[in-house]
């Protein structure tokens, strides 16, 4: 978690930039003070506003802060930092020391009016972005509920309005914005965030389409899981590696259309990439039809691959998760790796998982056991005999850690968990309770929501709400210097 402290203090300078050189600026042009609270509300308006560009950034699939950061990372970042903006701007207006009409038109030692109207667009403007924000926060913590595509257009939808009239309202009321310097600070940052929605919605899908994948083929692995072969001929064709994911999207279909994968083959000669999918009641409902259609790869994006050393390797995958670990294992077996490597596997039966040897080609590995956790009893001969019964959680971990294959590798072990949120915050809490330390625990997992207590989900949290807080203390801090 250390090495996020870099990125966070960039986005805190960053934040607080357009408040800093406006009170700068403003105290070098003479301007007179006003209302200690009118400030804080402007510089909980402008940092909040600040905080909303960047949040177009992070989810713009720009690969170097992906391969960098962790698409996990960013994604988490985008969620729990929104939050701050939204609070920021929601409450900044009744921070406002006069709500009547105190200040004459063009006295800027005063706030301007906050009675919305006919002549004063910028209120108007501006009530309606707060009004947008609004349902935009509201629709994102109820996202599981609705259709993937539609809230996905809503959102991008929401977001563009909050930007544009945003920007509107700064102008028009912003009693900083007249200054130059401070406006072209705004625009250069409106102008990062609609051209991270272009390069999503435009730019990417343009270039995709002089790189087209065929669906060489579709099959079912496993009860309701589905294996898709692309194939490429194109030499410029996506380059990734093993551990990597890609946005798949069918043609035809629009840019918001496109839905994350990761990608369950290593790097193969052939051009063809391999994708797991879980049937999921929407987009995968039509999966068993798309044999000999044309797709889209959209990557690669992701660090969720091998650790550099040659420790041993412990491989914890909960259903679909398995399939970035399809590709880890197939990429060892490439390379005649040979390090100890164990793979937990675990869902409901064994209907439901897929055969990992006969798609990595896991006998080519010399020190390689796949221990399966099922949470309930097969009932079938054919497979061999799980080694828990039961849910990954903390208790079936500890069991499965136990065991006589995996208990002399977990003190020297590398960890990678990939599954259902709440297995893995389980995992990432039974983990370091047994002394394993954090920077041997690897995982991909994209939180929406507060209910992980893992250390590392609470630390994650602690992160996130001491940035928010030196925010604030910023604020306060650029707005008294600045009275001196």
């Amino acid at each position: 978690m250390t090495r996020y402290w870099p990125a966070l203090l960039a986005y805190s300078v960053l934040l607080l930039l357009p408040l800093a050189l406006s009170h700068t600026l403003a105290q070098w042009l003479g301007w007179d003070a006003r209302p200690l609270l009118d400030d804080i509300a402007s510089g909980l308006a402008m940092t909040g506003f600040a905080a909303v560009m960047v949040e177009f950034v992070l989810l713009g699939r720009f690969k170097p802060l992906s391969w960098t950061l962790g698409s996990d990372w960013l994604v988490q970042a985008h969620q729990l930092f929104a939050r701050t903006a939204a609070v920021m701007l929601l409450v900044h207006p009744f921070f406002y020391s006069l709500w009547g009409a105190r200040g004459q038109h063009g006295d800027t030692s005063f706030a301007t009016s906050l009675r919305a109207t006919a002549d004063n667009w910028g209120i108007i403007t501006g009530f309606i972005a707060w009004v947008a924000l609004g349902f935009l926060v509201i629709m994102a913590l109820y996202r599981d509920r609705q259709a993937y595509e539609r809230w996905r257009r809503w959102h991008v939808l929401l977001a563009l309005a909050v930007l544009a009239l945003g920007m509107h309202h700064t102008w028009a009321v912003g009693r900083y914005s007249p200054i130059t310097p401070v406006w072209m600070l705004w625009c250069v940052l409106a102008s990062v965030a609609l051209l991270s929605v272009v390069w999503v919605y435009a730019v990417r899908p343009h270039l995709q389409r002089g790189q087209p994948y065929t669906v060489a083929s579709v099959r079912s692995v496993a009860e309701r899981i589905w294996e898709l072969v692309l194939q490429s001929n194109n030499p410029r064709a996506m380059r990734y590696q093993a551990g990597q994911f890609a946005w798949l999207r069918m043609h035809g279909q629009p840019p918001h259309h496109d839905h994350p994968f990761s990608i369950s083959s290593a790097p193969l000669r052939n051009g063809q990439v391999h994708i797991l999918i879980k049937e999921a009641g929407d987009f995968t409902q039509g999966l068993g039809r798309l044999t000999g259609h044309t797709a889209y790869l959209d990557g690669p994006y992701g660090h969720f691959t091998l650790p550099a050393d040659n420790r041993p390797l412990v491989l914890l995958a909960g259903g679909i998760g398995v399939a970035p670990f399809v590709a880890l294992l197939q990429a060892c077996a490439q390379q005649g790796s040979q390090r100890p490597i164990r793979l937990v596997y675990a869902d409901k039966h064994a209907g439901q998982m897929v055969d990992v040897a006969a798609l990595a080609g896991t006998q080519a590995l010399k020190d390689y056991a796949c221990l399966r956790v099922v949470e309930h009893s097969p009932g079938d001969t054919s497979h061999e005999t799980p080694a828990h019964i039961g849910r990954l959680d903390a208790s079936g971990l500890s069991v499965v850690l136990a065991h006589p294959q995996m208990a002399p590798l977990v003190a020297d072990a590398h960890f990678m968990l990939c599954g259902p949120n709440g297995m893995m915050d389980q995992a990432e809490t039974a983990l370091m309770a047994a002394g394993v330390p954090e920077t041997r625990i690897h995982a991909e997992h994209f939180q929406y929501d507060f209910k992980g207590q893992s250390p590392l989900a609470r630390k994650a949290r602690r992160y996130w709400l001491g940035t928010s807080a030196a925010l604030l203390t910023g604020i306060v801090l650029v707005v008294l210097a600045a009275r001196l």
